[in-house]
């Protein structure tokens, strides 16, 4: 799952390690699932809102075109945090 990624813990990756992790588990792995939620990134803060995690698997995507789209699946739930602003 991708629920540090990019999220207020003290050793989470940023965004350029988490690209670089799909990189190499889609591009060159073939990984087909990512498994995210709306509520991660965990923790969260103001810097690091819920959602986040998303965003950074989205640029990635669309970065990517059609053919990256094509190579991965997105799995995703709702749990209705309580920094769910949107």
């Amino acid at each position: 799952g991708t629920q540090r990624w990019v999220s207020a813990d003290f050793n989470a990756p940023d965004e350029a390690l988490c690209r670089k992790m799909m990189d190499r588990a889609i591009l060159e792995g073939g990984v087909n699932l990512i498994d995210t939620a709306e509520q991660y990134p965990i923790p969260s803060d103001e810097r690091f809102p819920e959602g986040l995690s998303e965003e950074v698997i989205g640029r990635w995507i669309k970065d990517g075109g059609a053919d990256r789209r094509s190579k991965v699946v997105v799995a995703t739930k709702i749990t209705g945090g309580r920094r769910i602003t949107k």
